[in-house]
């Protein structure tokens, strides 16, 4: 969860909280940097690694390896792919706005902008397709499925009711649109599988659906 946009955490000065893909550890970006929590334990949270820098508004962890995806509140243009355990920067990008969300699986990484989302190969992180001129997506609200045979992107096709574009991230089309609720989307989650789709709107107390995605022939 970024909360930078949500003015933090002015107490703990926290910037981002959030699980990596199979919520093995837990990623917490703050004014002063970001640490890595091991979940093994449910009595406390070991510390992984930790970096003491800037100010980091989102880090994202690829399962767990030692690819971490960054962006710092002091360049929200510029995302950062490092190895953290050799402490070395393996490449990065500046877009033309700032960045809202990152999302990785195996396969790809997802950058979220306002209005338009970039789709990387993980492996060289080449800008494989951009998706422009979405609806103002000022959340970067998103979700990248974990499963690499149904590596499906979801994102709000409107900013006035609950539609969810479906988008296949590997053969780079259009899956489907989900006419999911009649107020703006709050929520998105792919199963494990990536077979389905749970969504949530803006009300008070949001229904919960779940899709099937099938991939088409």
């Amino acid at each position: 969860m970024n909360l930078a946009g949500q003015g933090g955490d002015n107490s703990a000065g926290l910037l981002f909280v959030n699980f990596n893909q199979d919520c093995t550890s837990l990623a917490v970006g703050s004014k002063t940097g970001y640490k890595l929590h091991s979940l093994n334990s449910v009595d406390k949270l070991d510390v992984i690694y930790e970096n003491e820098s800037e100010d980091v508004c989102i880090v994202e962890r690829l399962f767990s390896s030692s690819l971490v995806a960054i962006v710092s509140l002091s360049a929200p243009r510029k995302l950062k792919v490092c190895h953290f355990k050799k402490g070395t920067e393996i490449c990065n990008y500046s877009y033309s706005n700032t960045i809202l969300a990152v999302k990785l699986n195996r396969l790809r990484l997802i950058v979220a902008l306002e209005e338009s989302l970039y789709i990387h190969n993980i492996r060289d992180m080449k800008v494989l397709h951009t998706i422009r001129d979405t609806p103002p997506n000022p959340m970067g609200l998103c979700a990248l499925s974990i499963n690499n045979d149904n590596c499906f992107l979801a994102y709000p096709g409107s900013a006035q009711i609950g539609e969810v574009q479906v988008f296949d991230t590997v053969n780079l089309r259009a899956v489907t649109m989900i006419p999911a609720h009649d107020s703006p989307l709050a929520a998105l989650q792919f199963n494990a599988p990536g077979t389905k789709l749970a969504t949530a709107s803006e009300k008070v107390c949001p229904s919960v659906y779940g899709y099937l995605c099938r991939r088409k022939t």
